[in-house]
């Protein structure tokens, strides 16, 4: 009637071997869902990088037009031709007094 001790890590270690496969697939289960984990956490992170990249790109093609703009009304002729009259007291010389000047 009684019976011997019962060593308990040799039992677990037995009943292991025996369902080896289940074991297997029960660890293959848990790493294949930390990979899931850690590479939806990794996409979330490039995704809201790629966000805040594009909406740098965006400000940043908002003040390119803007320069594009501000240079095309400094280079205008009939502005460039005001500055030169008024700031530098410039004229435009009679066909008189022209010079041409070429290259050889």
């Amino acid at each position: 009637m009684i019976e011997g001790r019962i060593n308990l890590a040799r039992e677990i270690g037995q009943d292991l071997l025996r369902h080896k496969w289940q074991l297997l697939l029960a660890v293959l289960t848990l790493v294949s869902a930390l990979a899931v984990i850690v590479i939806t956490h990794g996409t979330r992170q490039l995704t809201g990088e790629y966000n805040e990249l594009m909406a740098e790109q965006d400000r940043l093609d908002i003040e390119w037009r803007h320069l594009l703009l501000e240079q095309n009304t400094l280079m205008e002729h009939s502005r460039v031709e005001a500055l030169a009259r008024d700031k530098l007291k410039m004229h435009r010389p009679a066909p008189a007094q022209e010079k041409l000047v070429t290259q050889r």
